[in-house]
Formats: structure tokens, sequence, C-alpha cells
């Protein structure tokens, strides 16, 4: 039993109110379509972090088929920072994963939030030992697990410290807020936390996407309006996209835009407002930017019109796709206005001009995008594709380019669902077997360098895989298992045993070069050990402190490696423990 004087209750009573109306307002604001301003920001969280707050990433931002749904702080570029509990609560789930978040924390608090922490180097002590435990109960690295026992905290509690596990590329803490019982991320800037943001975000340029055939400036291509002060010509119509991202004072790294609204000729077209989003919903970001320029570059540019297949709640407006046409010689204005979630706004116009009618322009033949289709390819092969897995209606062909390589679909389509993809094997001796296993498909960039991996499987002289992306694919056998070698600090002058002597943990790198690895384990004298795996880093390690090994002993050490189309490579060796 806890005991807290009268003030102290008072204290946390402001703190869970703070949390429930700051719930309450988003839910009227969703409602009402409210804009955000710095004097409507709630209450009731604390920073993560004892160190000023400096954004490397925000809620909204457009990331590789996801939008970025929390805040990347910085921790002055190393680890090890305390990480706070932003507000009272108990431990809900841990996870700790090669990948993604790595090693994260779910605290669920009284008023309905749930604040997550990921990326972390290690957790408090007492939920590091029991997660621990758990590691050798289930004999697993990577565990996503729910306490049953209580890990509570009181807001501004050391839960952990910072660090780079998982899919991080630098040391941050990502932070989310998230509403308990729907678990939907609510964007953190809601709350007050102390970030000093006074630049408006940056309008770069309107975006000019003909429709079957119409014309921009004479050309029926996407064309880049940087400059306002132009009239820009078009024929037909025409849909718009906006070039914008957001920076705020104390770094230079690129934000994505809280809200946006395009007028036309003084009148509301088109508008949305990222005050929470949907993890199902999560690969819907790729209707939301016009896919073929951020895939290709990177440049978060906005659609200013909803696909049918997107689903996403951020729109106010219920026109699906708003498109411009204006006969020869009338004009129309076209206004931009975005917003960051402190209020600094940037606004800016493009006149349009209808120009002269264009030439007969025959659109290419579409799929729906809500019905299934099946293409052959001219010289075998073939791609199916689910109903809904585009977001608008689609073009789609498989087509043999040279002897070996295969190109599937337009690049630059964004593609929701995986398509299925056959391939007729290589041509070989008739006396040569072919392999029953180890095929992938590849995609590669001009220079060669390897861009994406997707394991196949065999069926009627044909390679099987699916994939989301658009883009040339060779079908390349995969037969040569991963590499496993001892870290150099270990090895000894006879080469024969690892030494140990003065070191805390046994190091080993684990690489692959094709297929990718799959899953990597340890054992010492037979029983399994804790390898944690860092695949960013090549490497895996066992931590002494365990203590799951005999001390001053020579103990056989085992490793496996296997990678994603099965291959299988061991280390087997001795190691002096001290």
């Amino acid at each position: 039993m806890i005991f807290r004087s009268p003030f102290a209750r008072l204290v946390l009573l402001m703190r869970y109110l703070g949390i429930f109306f700051g719930i309450l307002f988003l839910a009227v604001s969703a409602q009402k379509g409210w804009g955000q301003s710095p004097g409507l920001q709630r209450l009731g969280l604390a920073s993560p972090l004892p160190i000023p707050l400096v954004l490397a990433g925000n809620f909204g931002e457009l990331r590789t088929n996801h939008f970025h749904t929390g805040l990347d702080f910085k921790t002055q570029g190393k680890e090890g920072v305390p990480v706070l509990a932003a507000a009272d609560g108990v431990i809900s789930r841990v996870k700790v994963s090669p990948y993604g978040y790595g090693k994260a924390l779910y605290l669920n608090s009284p008023g309905g939030l749930t604040t997550v922490y990921a990326h972390l180097q290690k957790f408090d002590s007492a939920l590091e030992r029991w997660v621990l435990e758990e590691h050798y109960r289930l004999n697993r690295f990577a565990v996503n697990l729910y306490p049953k026992r209580s890990f509570s905290f009181e807001q501004g509690d050391t839960i952990g410290w910072s660090g780079n596990s998982g899919g991080s590329s630098g040391p941050h803490l990502h932070f989310e807020v998230r509403e308990t019982r729907s678990e939907m991320p609510l964007n953190p800037l809601l709350w007050n936390f102390p970030i000093e943001d006074h630049l408006p975000p940056q309008l770069d340029a309107l975006w000019f996407l003909p429709c079957n055939g119409a014309q921009v400036q004479g050309k029926d291509a996407p064309f880049r309006a940087k400059h306002s002060r132009d009239t820009i010509s078009i024929s037909g119509s025409i849909r718009f996209a906006v070039e914008a991202l957001d920076r705020l004072d104390a770094a230079n790294n690129t934000c994505g835009v809280f809200a946006l609204e395009a007028r036309l000729n003084g009148e509301s077209w088109f508008s949305w407002q990222l005050d929470t989003l949907d993890f199902s919903l999560k690969l819907d970001m790729n209707a939301h930017a016009y896919f073929p320029v951020w895939d290709e570059q990177g440049v978060q540019v906005y659609r200013l019109h909803r696909l049918p297949g997107n689903r996403l709640p951020v729109y106010k407006e219920s026109a699906l796709s708003p498109e411009l046409s204006l006969s020869p010689g009338t004009s129309a204005v076209v206004a931009i206005r975005i917003e960051d979630i402190h209020g600094n706004q940037s606004e800016r116009e493009w006149t349009v001009r209808g120009g002269d009618a264009y030439g007969e322009c025959v659109p290419p033949e579409l799929y729906p995008y809500d019905q299934s289709c099946f293409v052959s390819g001219l010289r075998g092969g073939s791609v199916s594709a689910p109903a809904d897995a585009f977001y608008d209606d689609f073009w789609l062909e498989l087509e043999e380019v040279g002897e070996e390589n295969w190109s599937l679909g337009s690049v630059g389509q964004a593609v929701r669902k995986k398509l299925t993809v056959r391939i007729p094997l290589p041509a070989s001796d008739s006396s040569e077997v072919v392999p029953e296993r180890g095929w992938v498909a590849t995609m590669r960039e001009k220079d060669g360098e390897l861009k994406a991996v997707y394991p196949a499987t065999l069926s009627e002289g044909e390679a099987v895989f699916t994939t989301r992306r658009f883009g040339t694919y060779a079908l390349e056998l995969d037969t040569i298992p991963p590499a496993i070698q001892p870290n150099r600090v270990h090895l000894s002058a006879s080469g024969s045993i690892l030494r140990m002597s003065g070191r805390s943990e046994l190091r080993f790198s684990v690489t692959d070069d094709l297929s990718g690895l799959e899953e990597v384990e340890g054992y010492i004298d037979g029983n399994w050990v804790l390898f944690r795996w860092d695949p960013k880093r090549e490497h895996i390690w066992y931590e002494l402190s365990d203590e799951k090994h005999r001390s001053r002993a020579e103990l056989r050490v085992k490793i496996t490696a296997k990678d994603a189309v099965g291959n299988v490579m061991e280390w087997d060796g001795i190691v002096a423990f001290p």
C-alpha cells in the first residue's frame, strides 16, 4: 500500500484530469474539424527525456510504406540517456526485436492513454531481469510480452535508457501516444511538450498531373510549377499535388506537414489534417503521397485528391478526386495553405489558364482497381492481382527484357496488396538438375547494387514469388549459406580456442550476401543461450552477465544461422570463459 499526502493526491488527480480532457478534446476536434493552435495544446504528459527536446522526425511524416506515427527525439548523438515515464502508468507490453522498434516499452495510464518508447538500449533493472527470464523461458531473442505482474511507474521515473536498437538508423528515442482502447496513434504534439517551433512550413511547388492524355504547358507529362508568379496552361482534366515539408527551430531535419487546404477561386476544394492515424491503413500513405516522386526521389509530395482506394480518414472534403478542367481562355486560381501543429502557416497561389484543345490521345486500357486480374506475359510468365491491390484503376504488364530480366508493371505505381508473379526458370542444359530450393527474385540498381530480394518457390518449371513493387526482376540461385566469424578480439595466438579474458561479451559477425538472414541461435555446452542480434551491424553477442555458462572453463559453443531460403551455416568451437 502506498500512502500519499493530500497534496500528492491532488497533483495526481490533476494529471489524470489533464489526460482525460486531452482525449475528450481530441474526440471533439475530430468531429468538428477544428485546427490546432498553441493555445489549444493539452496538458498531462511530461517530457520523456531529461534533455532539451529536439525533433529528428514528427507525426505524419512520410516514411517507406507508412506514416511516422510518433516523434523521433534526438539524444545528442549518443545512447544511454535516461528515458522517463511521460505519465503515471503500468507496463502493458514489452517487445524485443532485431527489426522495427527494437527494444520497446508500452506504458498504460489511467487516463486512457498508452505511451510508447522504442529503440531502447535497456529497460529499468527490474524489467530487464524479468525480460531476460522470458528470453530463456521461451528460448527466443525476439519476444512480444504482456506482463501479468505489475511494473508500475510514476511520471518522471526512469523506465529505460535510449539506444539504437531495431530498425533505428542512429541513436534516438521514438515516442508515441496512443488511445489505449483503440490503439490508434495520436499526434503527440497535441500535448504541451517544450519544443521550440517558430518556422513556417515550406511550400516548394505545385505539381500538375494530367489525366487521360491531358496536357500541361503543351505536354502530357507531370509538371512541377515552382514559381507561383507564372501562369500555367492546361488542356483537359488535371489533378494536383503539393510539394511541402516542415522544419523546427532546433534542427534542420525534414518533417511532415500537419494540415493542408486547397482552395479553388476562393472556395475550399480539398483539405486534410493529421490528428490521428490507423496502423491497419498504413500502406495507404502511398496513396496520400504522389507516389512516383516519393518512391524515386524521397521528396514529400501530397496529392490534392483522394484516390478511390484510399481509405485514410484524414480528409475533410467528400470529393474523391477533384480535377480541374478549363475552357480555352478562362482561368482559375489555385491557393494552397499549409500549417504546422504550432500554428505556423505558409500560403501560395498559382494561376491556371485553359489552353487550346489538344490532339486526340487514346489512354491505355486500365484494369478496375476493385477487381482481381490475371495477366500473361507474351513469352511466358504471369502476374495476378487480387481485388483492391491498387488505389486506382491500373495498368499491368509482365514483359521479358533481354534473356534474363523481366519487367513488371510501371515503376512509380503504388501497390497495396501483394501480387503473385510467375517467371520461367532460365534455360539450362538438359543434363543439369534444377535445384528444388534456393531460388530468389532480385531487383538491382543500374550499377548492380542489390535493391530487393524475394524468396521464390518452384511450381511446374516456374519460380513463384510475391511482391508489392514494380520494377525489373531476375531469377538467381542462392545456395551459399550465411557466414559466421568470431570477433577478432577473441582470437588467440594458437587460433584454436577463443579467449574471453577481459571481455564481458562473446561476439560474432553473421552475414548473408543474397536472400538475407532469417534466424540466428547459439548454444553453450548444448544449452540454448541468448545471443542478442543486431542485423544492421551484422553481429550477435552473448553477455557473460547472463551467467548461463560455467566459469573458468573451456566450453563448446555452437552458432547456427539460417537465411531466407533455408541455407544453414554452423560454427562450432571451444571458448575459454573466465
